[in-house]
């Protein structure tokens, strides 16, 4: 009765329009109240304190911030320009490179609606000038951006490693290998698409003029070899490569790149706004996770999926459907906070190896991205280009939504994809 009540109070104030942050908390702070009455208040503030209090945390401003200053120093656009030039003459020249770029700045950036506004901002005006089909523009870019949470660093795996404890620098790098193969799968269609309809590429530009727009793009191509190289050797922990992605980005931003200092009111702004956007979900998302827990709601799940007899792959398979399914409504941030506090004791419970899980989940949230009423990369797609409608956006990315199934289905049929790389860390 009692977890009825939390459910279906989520879904109401969901439903009357209130943001996910304070949907999540009134409903956990009423259910709180229900239960234990006023005794319960005195807990509150160390709930919220707890919440928030974890230096893992302490790198998703920092990631951010470092996105931010890289973006406003448009060293996005001159490591877009090196992939284009070096790689415009394949077939598809532009789609190439946004694929390419969607993963290299994925690096960067860490974020996904980051990276499919940077990457809408620079290579939709080109494809659509250059006789590419609209959906399929619309599409590449979308889905590109998905891959922001899954190629390190990323926001995800940030938040999945503060939850459960597991090292975020082994959930990066396990991403790297599913990342890859997906940018791979990405690039073949894209490759494949474009010669079928003749955009067969642009004219191939000199050496020289490609060795000069490397040595221009040489400052944004360094970062993440310097990120991922300190987490894999173990220079730096992923909170302390964000800080030295930060002094980084600070430094080819206002050295290098020359910024006027009065740039750094605005980067600042934004990454306040983005960074407490987050932490209101996760404070929300702690309320609501302690009633959870309160009502025992993982051990209920645990006993009735031992009385189904359902294996661990089977339970995989579920959860994944489940994944998807609320990924039609609710954000990537939201639906991580709401789930894994449930699902990681039944992972633990059934010998689930939480990396490939974190893998599994991660890929799972990237529909979410791209699937209405509320991905997030349809409305960037939407702000680029007003008079695009949703569903012209979801008919481009359907077959991209193809290729991530088929890296889905390899990554669970394969657990090694995900858990080989990891275990060479120090």
């Amino acid at each position: 009765m009692t977890t009825a009540l939390l459910v279906v109070g989520f879904v109401v104030l969901l439903v009357l329009g209130f943001p996910v942050a304070f949907a999540l908390g009134i409903s956990g702070f009423t259910t709180i109240l229900w239960v234990q009455g006023m005794s319960a208040l005195p807990a509150l503030p160390a709930i919220i304190y707890e919440s928030l209090n974890s230096f893992t945390l302490i790198a998703i401003p920092l990631f951010i911030l470092m996105g931010n200053i890289l973006v406003e120093a448009k060293v996005s656009r001159d490591v877009y320009q090196v992939i284009r030039d070096w790689l415009g003459g394949l077939p598809g020249g532009i789609a190439v490179s946004t694929v390419f770029f969607s993963a290299g700045f994925s690096a960067i950036s860490g974020s996904s609606v980051a990276t499919v506004s940077t990457i809408g901002s620079v290579a939709l005006p080109e494809m659509l000038k250059s006789g590419y089909q609209r959906r399929f523009s619309l599409g590449i870019v979308a889905a590109g951006g998905t891959i922001g949470i899954l190629i390190p660093p990323s926001l995800f795996m940030i938040l999945y490693g503060s939850l459960t404890d597991v090292s975020v620098g082994k959930l990066f790098i396990a991403g790297i290998v599913p990342g890859l193969l997906m940018s791979g799968l990405f690039l073949a269609y894209a490759m494949v698409y474009c010669r079928l309809n003749d955009n067969r590429g642009e004219q191939r530009l000199p050496w020289r003029q490609r060795w000069q727009s490397l040595g221009r793009g040489f400052w944004g191509l360094l970062l993440p070899p310097i990120i991922l190289g300190g987490i894999y050797t173990g220079a730096f922990t992923p909170t302390e490569a964000a800080a030295v992605g930060v002094a980084y980005s600070l430094f080819v931003g206002f050295a290098i790149k020359r910024m006027p200092l009065s740039t750094l009111r605005t980067i600042l702004l934004a990454t306040i706004k983005t960074t407490a956007m987050v932490f209101f979900i996760i404070i929300g998302a702690k309320l609501f996770g302690h009633v959870v827990t309160l009502l025992q709601v993982p051990q209920q799940i645990i006993g009735t999926l031992g009385n189904m007899g359902l294996s661990p792959l089977s339970f995989i398979i579920v959860i994944g459907i489940i994944f998807l399914f609320m990924g039609d409504f609710l954000e990537v941030v939201s639906i991580t906070l709401i789930t894994l506090p449930i699902i990681y004791p039944i992972l633990i419970a059934m010998n689930i190896d939480p990396i490939w899980f974190a893998v599994i989940m991660c890929i799972c949230m990237e529909f979410a991205l791209i699937t209405p009423p509320v991905g997030l990369n349809l409305f960037v797609i939407q702000g680029l280009v007003p008079d695009a409608k949703t569903g012209e956006i979801v008919l481009g990315t359907l077959p991209f939504m193809a290729l991530m199934l088929v890296t889905l289905i390899l990554v669970v049929a394969f657990p090694s994809l995900s858990t080989w790389l990891p275990q060479f860390m120090q």
